[in-house]
């Protein structure tokens, strides 16, 4: 019988069992039997090569004991032996059991493996099924590798399980341009069964490794963190049958979950490859073990914070990330920023819809990038459906071939029709937004209907999940459920203006400190107003501060609303230098340069996708700047309309200056930048409808001084600003599946029209 025909007479006969409930625990049960087969084929092969080998499991427990005699063990026995003696024991496996860290991880994957199989007699069948494959048989193991790579491909179909297969086409043009070399560590922190790793693992043994020494050192090269206790199983098994004897370097861990200060120049890796989980949230504190500025909840996008840490300076990176990433505010900025600053992102490839195809139908982008030095400009290059194809599925998946073309251009690169590069300064000043489309791309024929009903219907799941997704944060936030908010959520985001609105009201409950605050033991907010005091004697001058208006001058009658009582409310003016705009003589034209200071005008924030910007349409020189009232605004300076209507605001992400529109604030601490950031578009009608004059509505800058500002401490500033960025990106996320949505309804419509009139 064929190795194909045993395994999937293997999975008929769990279907038969009542304790074996869908493909996830079909796959998780078999994972771990194959591994004990696997295991012990392994062993009997070290027994001949290793004369000191010590086998990790006591001999009653070992396969060939209890489980290679057909007429072995059977029934109601077989099952409390497992349950009762097998399990336990391998659970609780010393440390020190077994030859070379065995006996670790022996019990690193049964810690969290279960028995879901009920009938002791199935088990027997199975178990004779598994002993009809020789795995220290050549053929044997390479026709089951073959075989394993499509039980791991059937984890698509096993609901949230999955996220742990990255197509194979993917995985394998990722490492082949990343080129992993003999003697370099591999990491992939998020490595679900081990594709990428098996890949790194063959490209090196195939091109690369000469002798026992070689194989020595790239056994010691492959490193793999997962935190989820089946992939990791099914990883461990992966490895042995890719020639990793005892692949301890896969450990069953949370990689976020240690703190990033903690990771010394002895965990630095010279290439990480990897499909880090992406849309979800890690749970409460992960965030915590990151620099503030860096602090989310979002998972993908504190991966890519880890592997820039972790990369030794000249080491290479290939990550897959959704569009969100690239196009996303707040964290997402900064991360990026960091990204530009400290590595080169040369190479973006974007993949069309459906690769992930049944899991998810998120577009996808493969990036490159090396540690070390900053980048100039990125390549980008959009991956073409095959011809004749509109979308992938599970039955016609992505094929490496398809990268034939990429792998020809990478080295030779030149703009055409699917390729384009974009210098790193217009990214800096779109706001470190890198969702650049194709220039060259053409709009092709609506589509086929079908085909069109089911992206649509795909959408419409995606788009149904991200409101439940922001449904659970707003809960988790305000900690109830039964408000109206929540009564007609499902409806809210559709109704006309819906999401727009919703997003004023996550604005107003963050500065009302309704957004998860913390309790009084946090650091009082009066003590950072000493911290503030000290700045602002740098940026002021002595003099200025001691003629600030006192912390204490606020009369209880002017309070709008409570605040939590270890928030403190103060004047504007307290927390930072409000400073006018400016324009320069219009009669000298050399005071306008194209490479000066950016001048910024309320039209150049019309439609900024992100809270920074670094461009203006203009530039100023040094000395048309000191001929108008303006200022040099540094970065992180806060811009924002005084003329009615007032809602344009940025964060300054370079040196600027602005128009006289604007009033801006220079934070006496940097740090408090994005929280003002959202005060500031929270209140924007407040201020608007205290605006003053005749010809036309200004607030003057003592006007805005004046303005009243509940501060929170520092830390909690941080926990707000990352909740209002996870809640904010949802909310764009949503918009912009609603969006497609109705863009597919339109193509869906055209299609029809066209298919009856044809």
């Amino acid at each position: 019988m064929s190795v194909s025909t045993t395994i999937k007479t293997i999975q008929d006969i769990m279907r038969k069992d009542a304790g074996v409930d869908g493909d996830a625990q079909r796959i998780s049960q078999l994972g771990w039997m194959l591994f004990l087969k696997i295991f012990d084929d392994r062993e009997k092969e070290y027994e001949l090569i290793k004369k000191d080998y010590r086998s990790p499991i006591p001999d009653r427990l070992r396969w060939r004991t209890w489980a290679a005699k057909d007429e072995g063990i059977t029934g109601d026995d077989l099952l409390k032996f497992i349950d009762t003696d097998l399990f336990p024991t391998l659970k609780e496996l010393p440390a020190d059991a077994g030859s070379n860290g065995s006996g670790i991880l022996l019990r690193r994957v049964f810690e969290d493996s279960y028995n879901y199989m009920k009938n002791g007699t199935l088990i027997r069948q199975v178990v004779n099924k598994i002993n009809e494959i020789d795995f220290n048989s050549t053929k044997d193991r390479h026709l089951f590798g073959e075989i394993y790579e499509k039980i791991l491909k059937d984890l698509q179909s096993a609901g949230n399980a999955g996220e742990y297969y990255t197509p194979r086409a993917v995985t394998q043009f990722m490492v082949d341009q990343v080129n992993p070399h003999l003697g370099e560590i591999i990491l992939d922190p998020a490595c679900g069964t081990g594709g990428f790793l098996t890949c790194a693992i063959e490209n090196i043994r195939a091109m690369q490794v000469k002798s026992v020494e070689d194989e020595h050192l790239l056994q010691k090269s492959i490193h793999g963190i997962e935190k989820k206790p089946m992939p990791h199983l099914l990883c461990v098994t992966n490895m042995m049958l890719h020639g990793i004897d005892v692949p301890t370097m896969i450990r069953h861990d949370n990689a976020l979950a240690r703190p990033l200060r903690d990771y010394a120049a002895k965990d630095r890796v010279d290439v990480v490859v990897t499909n880090p989980p992406f849309g979800g949230m890690e749970e409460d504190g992960i965030e915590s073990n990151f620099p503030a500025s860096y602090q989310t909840r979002e998972t993908a996008d504190l991966f890519l914070v880890l592997i820039m840490h972790i990369l030794k300076d000249g080491g290479r990176a290939a990550i897959v990330l959704p569009d969100g990433t690239l196009f996303g505010e707040g964290v997402k900025t900064r991360i990026k920023e960091k990204l530009l600053t400290e590595c080169n992102l040369h190479t973006i490839v974007r993949l069309p819809n459906g690769v992930f195809n049944p899991y998810t139908g998120i577009k996808t982008n493969l990036l490159f990038f090396e540690k070390g030095k900053p980048t100039k400009e990125i390549w980008y290059y959009d991956h073409p459906y095959p011809e004749g194809f509109k979308s992938y599925s599970k039955t016609k998946p992505i094929q490496i071939e398809e990268f034939a073309p990429e792998k020809a251009w990478w080295d030779n690169r030149t703009v055409n029709e699917h390729a384009w590069r974009i210098p790193v300064e217009e990214i800096i000043a779109n706001g470190y937004n890198l969702d650049i489309r194709n220039p060259n791309s053409t709009p092709d024929d609506p589509g086929n209907p079908a085909e069109l009903l089911r992206e649509y219907e795909k959408i419409q799941a995606d788009a149904a999940a991200t409101r439940e997704a922001l449904k659970r944060e707003l809960i988790a936030s305000l900690g109830t459920s039964t408000d109206l908010l929540f009564q007609y959520f499902d409806t809210l985001p559709t109704a006309p203006g819906g999401i727009p609105r919703l997003r004023d009201l996550i604005l107003q409950l963050a500065v009302m400190g309704k957004l998860g605050t913390q309790d009084a033991k946090d650091e009082p907010a009066n003590v950072l107003m000493v911290q503030i005091t000290d700045e602002k004697k740098r940026i002021m001058g002595e003099k200025k501060v001691r003629q600030e208006v006192p912390l204490n001058s606020i009369n209880d009658t002017e309070i709008p609303f409570h605040i939590p009582k270890n928030w403190a409310w103060v004047r504007f003016g307290n927390i930072g230098q409000i400073v006018g705009g400016g324009t320069p003589r219009t009669t000298n034209p050399d005071y306008y340069t194209t490479n000066g200071i950016p001048w910024i005008t309320p039209a150049d924030l019309y439609g900024l996708k992100s809270k920074y910007i670094g461009k203006g349409k203009k530039d100023i020189t040094e000395l048309g700047l000191k001929e108008s009232s303006a200022k040099l605004l540094p970065k992180g300076s806060i811009l924002f309309s005084s003329r009615a209507p007032i809602g344009y605001v940025a964060i300054a992400s370079n040196p600027v200056s602005t128009n006289q529109g604007f009033k801006s604030c220079i934070p006496f601490i940097s740090e408090l930048s994005e929280y003002i950031y959202y005060f500031l578009l929270a209140s924007a009608k407040d201020i608007d409808a205290n605006a003053s004059g005749t010809t036309f509505k200004e607030v003057s800058g003592q006007e805005v001084k004046q303005i009243l500002f509940p501060l929170p401490p520092l830390a909690e500033q941080h926990r707000i600003v990352a909740r209002v960025d996870a809640l904010m990106a949802l909310c764009y996320q949503l918009e912009a599946q609603l969006k497609e949505r109705a863009a597919v309804q339109e193509r869906f419509a055209e299609a029809v029209v066209k298919k009856i009139t044809a």
